[in-house]
């Protein structure tokens, strides 16, 4: 049984492991994580168990629709009305548990208020690529654009990304 709960400072390191095995390698650097947790833990859900962290979610609103750049300062808007999935990441192949992030993005964007989410799967060679679509596939998202030039990291750009869109969060029932 997992403890969802707000990201602490603390979990910092436990974040990154879960990072660098579902992304391969890649990490969001620690700084970035600090400034995300110090300045929107309430959408920032890490999935603990047994005081180890299992995955994470971390999510904005935005004004607009738009892929931000994957390492980047906080762009919240707090009437935002566009989840934007800023990172997520699960030890394994957990599906069960990246649902249950999934779960809890949607009914705190619901309860504040906002209208639609918007996820950027990496590239079909990625292997967590299928695990994304799965997801989002079974949950209604739909596919909207390619993504051919993507700032994943400042100064590193990867393409072939795409950006999925769930909306109708207003006529979801609890």
């Amino acid at each position: 049984m997992f403890i969802f709960r707000p990201a602490q400072l603390q979990d910092i390191e436990g974040i990154q492991n879960v990072e660098k095995k579902f992304y391969e390698g890649y990490v969001c650097p620690k700084g970035i994580i600090k400034s995300w947790i110090k300045n929107l833990s309430e959408n920032f859900i890490v999935a603990e168990r047994n005081g180890k962290i299992f995955g994470f979610i971390f999510f904005e609103y935005l004004d607009k629709r738009e892929a931000l750049p994957f390492v980047h300062e906080i762009e919240h808007k707090k009437n935002g009305k566009y989840a934007y999935v800023s990172d997520v990441g699960v030890l394994g192949k957990n599906t069960v548990l990246l649902q249950e992030l999934l779960y809890r993005l949607i009914e705190k964007s619901k309860k504040d208020g906002c209208l639609e989410l918007v996820w950027i799967t990496g590239s079909p060679e990625d292997r967590w690529h299928k695990l994304e679509v799965e997801l989002l596939l079974k949950n209604g998202f739909e596919k909207k654009e390619k993504i051919e030039k993507w700032d994943a990291y400042p100064g590193h750009f990867v393409s072939n990304h795409y950006l999925w869109i769930k909306g109708g969060l207003d006529e979801i029932k609890d």
